[in-house]
């Protein structure tokens, strides 16, 4: 049965407990429609992160992660259905772009659960809140006189908004990696995870990879194809897992809670709570198993919750809207 944006934004609500949709202009759709006018509509595919690549493998909690916090999310070895991307709606981006990278996966837990994941290759966002991001995603849009960006009014936005400055700051100083396995992901917003005290604490999240943070020279780079990320990892994982050590940071007072473009102090206190690993990919010309999945960074296990963030907050129904679309 074909159902429409709306039937499925109220499903995510019910499933995922997605606030509802922000007032003002910065509407789910809203957003989804702004995503379409940069990229583009391409039919069957999400709004944003519209080239990927499925994969699987599992979630394996440490001995300190049980330790810490009596969540499901730390009680035991789990799947993992996952789905590695890089940002932006256009399918045709080149691997070989200074873009961020996406890592989102859904961890399958005893009895039912479930907790997603939904990272980026940097740990901020583009905007401090969804109108703010609503405003750069227009100021970026095709001109309709000339079919093209003006980049002097993004310039211009940008300058009025400097959190939107922050990104770009970070990807021009990251290096370009040499593969999805190589590259270290941020949750980018804050939770709450209740502990075994019954403390509940604010937190971030990191994966760092386990074969390092390895870039790409300008000679290397231009040795690539422009699709190189998903057969790389494809001919990794056929020799072994790739694998992050899961990492949660604990925020101390005056550190932010709600404003995603806005780092913590890295020497605030870590616990290395898991490892993910990552056994098989999607072969080629294949979608795989997470191609009908939406990843909804606010569907949590019990005893963690989201923070009042606006971005995250509207994330999930913004993904509804998208997922609506591209299974009309």
């Amino acid at each position: 049965m074909r159902r429409s944006p709306a039937a499925i934004l109220l499903a995510a609500s019910l499933l995922f407990g997605a606030p509802a949709a922000p007032a003002g202009e910065a509407t789910p759709e809203a957003l989804v429609d702004a995503l379409n006018a940069v990229f583009g509509k391409h039919k069957g595919l999400r709004a944003s992160h519209a080239k990927g690549v499925c994969a699987a493998g599992r979630w394996l909690p440490t001995a300190a992660g049980r330790e810490l916090a009596p969540t499901p999310l730390f009680a035991g070895e789990a799947p993992v259905v996952a789905r590695f991307s890089l940002a932006g709606g256009n399918p045709q981006v080149s691997d070989k772009s200074r873009t961020p990278r996406g890592l989102a996966f859904r961890v399958q837990l005893a009895g039912g659960g479930e907790h997603d994941f939904v990272l980026l290759s940097a740990p901020v966002f583009q905007a401090k809140d969804p109108e703010t991001f609503l405003g750069l995603l227009r100021a970026r849009a095709p001109d309709p006189a000339t079919g093209k960006p003006d980049p002097e009014k993004a310039k211009a936005f940008m300058d009025a908004h400097p959190d939107t400055k922050v990104l770009p700051a970070w990807m021009a100083k990251a290096p370009i990696t040499a593969s999805y396995a190589t590259t270290p992901y941020w949750a980018i917003h804050t939770f709450f995870l209740t502990d075994a005290r019954g403390e509940r604490h604010a937190i971030r999240w990191s994966f760092v990879p386990e074969a390092g943070v390895v870039g790409l020279s300008e000679a290397e780079l231009a040795q690539q194809s422009d699709d190189f990320l998903a057969d790389e990892l494809r001919r990794r994982v056929a020799q072994g897992p790739a694998a992050w050590r899961v990492r949660v940071h604990f925020a101390e007072p005056g550190d932010s809670l709600d404003d995603p473009t806005a780092t913590w102090p890295e020497k605030r206190r870590t616990v290395e709570v898991a490892r993910l690993e990552i056994r098989e990919v999607a072969p080629a010309g294949e979608k795989g198993a997470c191609d009908p999945l939406m990843f909804a960074p606010d569907n949590l296990a019990e005893g963690l919750a989201p923070s009042a963030d606006p971005i995250l907050a509207v994330r999930t129904a913004a993904y509804a809207v998208s997922l609506a679309r591209r299974t009309e």
